[in-house]
């Protein structure tokens, strides 16, 4: 038994043994794949974060703000500057080379904007001129319309090249009369010759679509050259090329750039689409001379300067310490641009002001602007200068004419031109609108920088830079587009013809009070388009321009001085001023001494059946004839409908003589910033209804309250089949009716938060800049459905009237209050709900709108007041 155990024990120990041994030698064999696996792993993950770690990218003029504070101010992008890692075609890396020194392989690519002459284009297509090099050593320039005529020969270097030929690529000659037809550089044609090596790629041939030009700008006419050029005459018109590279595009070193690669630091990359294979060496050492060196872009690394809304600056900053903005508030404004105030009815008397924006307080919704105003010169007084006043952002509006964006293209004005050749003390700037060949127009066409100094930086295609000042260029998207002349279509519409004797649109208000009286204060510049400008006008803006801004920039085109006939007006700065805090002030004491009615005890129909259809929108309309079999029918249905199910806060009148007309208002909902007001549409039953959904007009009153109500009348809803919609938001024959329409107008249009409404607004909600944009909104749309209560108290709708009078006598009470609520700093639709914070974080209205609704709450006391709603002290 001992021997067996010894025997056992041994065996069992010799077989441990073995055991062991095999298991430290296969540990010792696939710890070493292990560790190669692992550390071939590691390396390949490092290689993939560094081509992944790629940044954000911005480009000059982006709208930003801070990702530590994503509520706060905004800012634009003014500077960037951009160093890059290039890859050769063997793999090697070129490191941190500054942007500015990359030029793109292409001289001319589709979408480019193209100067000749005085004609601006656009370039369509560019067409490949391709330089192959054959195994003699003979070279063939060819002109390729059709990316067929050369057939790339495998292996294909690069899979997912940008363009179809590039150098080091062997191709085949389609057809011997491709390259017969070619320009021999080397050698001569030979039928043998149809298998080479492209060893350099350029533009041979460039596809215009031209615009227009500046002599048909400035009144003159010119024909336009023919659509196909010689790249050699075409003149690249853009801004800021430096940063707007990316990782993977194609560039070139110029040649005194070529130390770059002798000092770089070279090292090992991932593997991309540059591989290094016998057939690149081969074509590059055969012909290195005859070939152009491509790089790729392998990683980016900038820093960017930001323009606050404050009027500070902020240089060097880390793109991943910012975050793109990608809608703007309806009031935002920014240091630099040129702004109109807006007129009231009250304010007829006075000149509209235009002044420069030097600052902005975003939280508050306050503008710091520099006025430039004109008076009598009976009265001017040679001692007053620019005044600087703050403002509600309510109060304001872009210049129509002389609002730029950072890479817009601009034309100089003619008067600007006839002006420098009446003064030519400005050196190279002065440009005779006479002598214009086709080279100087160079200077007359660029595009925007950026504001610079209250004025405007400009880099002409000349490549010169300089600043000028807002009215003495034209934007070229302003003068080719006519949606100036349809808003201005839009507001002669019935309700503005109605509303002749109270306040309009500011802009056509102005626009038309001007036009009156030519020449008294700087509406003037309202005109539709810059270069229409008459000669005295443009005097005018200059002798502005002097007094707002001293004086003119060397590198302008006129050297101005001040017409007796203007002069600047200085006030005491607001921040804000004593007097709009006097104005607040003496509301709050105007609503504490209102007495309240008691409610109306009449009940007012909320269906009813009237005659006399005169002041319809849709009267003139033949909607009741050639109608089709059981249309009476369906609208009788809708009537017992709507006077069955009407909820409250809807009221319909319907027309005995005329079945097709419907008119209904919309009282609107508590906690909205439409609360209280209301809100009248007239429809239409159209002869195939209900096949064919009604017709809708909104009484507007001249006011964009809401982004689904345009100042025109137009109601955009799906269900008007005036949007698209899908399911239940589309209007169906079958199941769709009045009623239905009525309560989307109700529920989903005058809502909580309008701002969402606009088309594709809604992916904002929740996040920090809609919800900010979204209280702007609010408080906006209560400041102008104010006012339309004022509209609607002087001239109510007919069968309207009494309802309208009984409707404010019960709620100007409410509503005063809420006006007082929000004075006292209550959020738009939340009056006396002091637990509720927006989604923003924001518990309080703006000062800019406490401003503004100071201002307009005495007019509505007023109004109520004269429409015998008790309002007394």
């Amino acid at each position: 038994m001992d021997l067996f155990a010894i025997d056992s024990d041994s065996e069992s120990y010799a077989e441990t043994s073995d055991s062991e041994e095999d298991q430290e030698e296969c540990e010792l064999t696939y710890c070493g794949h292990a560790q190669n696996i692992l550390s071939s792993l590691d390396e390949s993950i490092g290689k993939i974060d560094n081509f992944l770690s790629f940044e954000r990218g911005f480009l000059h003029g982006d709208i930003v703000c801070s990702a530590a504070d994503p509520s706060g101010q905004l800012g634009r992008v003014v500077e960037v500057d951009m160093f890059v890692d290039l890859e050769t075609s063997s793999s090697d890396i070129i490191k941190h080379v500054n942007s500015k020194k990359l030029s793109r392989v292409r001289s001319f690519v589709s979408g480019d904007c193209v100067v000749m002459g005085p004609w601006i284009g656009r370039v369509i297509r560019a067409f490949d001129l391709v330089t192959v090099v054959f195994n003699d050593g003979a070279r063939c320039e060819m002109l390729l319309r059709d990316s067929e005529v050369l057939k790339p020969i495998p292996p294909i270097l690069f899979e997912d090249a940008p363009y179809f030929y590039y150098p080091g690529q062997r191709v085949s000659i389609v057809h011997p009369s491709i390259s017969k037809s070619g320009t021999w550089l080397c050698g001569s044609w030979k039928a043998s010759r149809d298998e080479g090596v492209v060893s350099h790629v350029d533009v041979g041939l460039v596809h215009v679509n031209w615009i227009t030009s500046v002599t048909n700008v400035w009144g003159g006419q010119s024909s336009s050259p023919p659509s196909f050029q010689d790249p050699k005459k075409l003149t690249l018109l853009s801004c800021f090329p430096y940063a707007n590279w990316q990782l993977g595009d194609w560039c070139t070193l110029s040649d005194h750039e070529g130390s770059l690669w002798e000092n770089s630091d070279k090292s090992c990359f991932m593997s991309t689409p540059w591989k290094s294979s016998s057939d690149t060496q081969k074509a590059f050492g055969t012909y290195g001379s005859d070939y152009s060196q491509t790089y790729v872009v392998a990683k980016t690394k900038s820093s960017v300067g930001v323009l606050w809304q404050d009027g500070s600056t902020s240089l060097g900053l880390e793109p991943q310490s910012l975050v793109p903005v990608s809608t703007l508030g309806d009031h935002d404004f920014w240091p630099g641009q040129f702004v109109l105030e807006k007129l009231t009815v009250e304010d007829n008397g006075r000149c509209q002001r235009t002044g420069i924006v030097t600052s902005v307080d975003a939280l508050e919704r306050t503008v710091k602007v520099k006025w430039a105003i004109s008076v009598d010169s009976d009265t001017a007084s040679s001692g007053d200068g620019p005044t600087e006043e703050t403002v509600s952002a309510y109060e304001l509006v872009l210049h129509p004419d002389f609002s730029f964006c950072t890479g817009e293209i601009v034309i100089r004005s003619a008067v600007n031109i006839e002006n420098s050749e009446a003064n030519p003390t400005n050196g190279t700037a002065a440009v005779s609108r006479r002598s214009l060949d086709n080279s100087a127009f160079l200077s007359c066409i660029g595009k925007v920088l950026g504001y610079k100094d209250e004025g405007l930086e400009v880099q002409w295609a000349s490549g010169v830079i300089s600043k000028v000042q807002h009215f003495e260029v034209i934007a070229l998207d302003r003068i080719l587009d006519d949606s100036l002349d349809s808003v201005i279509e839009e507001h002669t519409t019935d309700d503005l013809v109605d509303m002749a004797d109270q306040e309009k649109m500011h802009l056509e208000d102005t626009k038309n009070d001007l036009e009156e009286s030519p020449g008294d204060c700087t509406g003037s510049l309202c005109k539709a388009t810059a270069f229409l400008f008459p000669r005295t006008a443009f005097e005018f803006l200059t002798n502005v321009a002097s007094s707002l801004f001293g004086a003119h920039d060397s590198t302008s085109s006129n050297s101005v001085t001040v017409d007796p006939q203007y002069k600047i007006v200085t006030t005491a700065e607001l921040q804000p001023s004593p007097e709009d805090l006097s104005e607040e002030k003496h509301a709050m004491e105007l609503l504490s001494g209102i007495e309240k009615p008691a409610l109306s005890s009449e009940n007012i129909m909320r269906f009813d059946v009237v005659t006399d259809c005169s002041d319809h929108h849709f009267v003139k309309e033949n909607g009741h004839e050639n109608v089709k079999r059981g249309w009476g029918k369906k609208i009788q249905q809708e009537w017992t409908i709507l006077k069955n199910d009407l909820p409250d806060g809807i009221h319909v009148r319907v027309y005995e003589e005329r079945m097709d007309l419907l008119r209904a208002c919309i009282v609107g909902a508590a906690g909205t910033p439409y609360h209280d007001n209301l809100f009248f549409f007239d429809i239409l039953f159209p002869p195939d209804y209900p096949h064919e959904p009604p017709s809708v007009h909104y009484h507007s009153g001249g006011l964009r309250l809401n982004p689904n109500l345009y100042e025109s009348g137009k109601v955009c809803l799906s269900l008007l089949k005036t949007w698209a919609g899908t399911g239940n938001e589309v209007w169906n024959p079958e199941n769709s009716t009045v009623l239905q329409l009525l309560l989307s107008l109700q529920a989903l249009v005058l809502n909580e938060k309008p701002y969402f409404n606009e088309a594709g607004y809604d992916k904002f909600m929740g996040k920090a800049d809609g919800e900010k944009n979204s209280i702007t909104y609010n408080e906006n749309a209560f400041l102008l459905s104010c006012k339309s209560m004022t509209y609607i108290l002087h001239k109510p709708p007919k069968h309207f009237e009494k309802f309208v009078e009984e409707h404010f006598t019960c709620r100007a009470p409410h509503i005063l209050d809420a006006c007082k609520a929000y004075l006292g700093g209550d959020l738009v639709g939340h009056a006396r709900d002091s637990a509720y914070i927006s989604d923003d974080g924001c518990k309080n209205s703006s000062t800019g709108f406490k401003i503004m609704l100071g201002k307009l709450l005495p007019k509505l006391v007023a109004t109520f007041s004269e429409a015998g709603i008790p309002c007394s002290l």
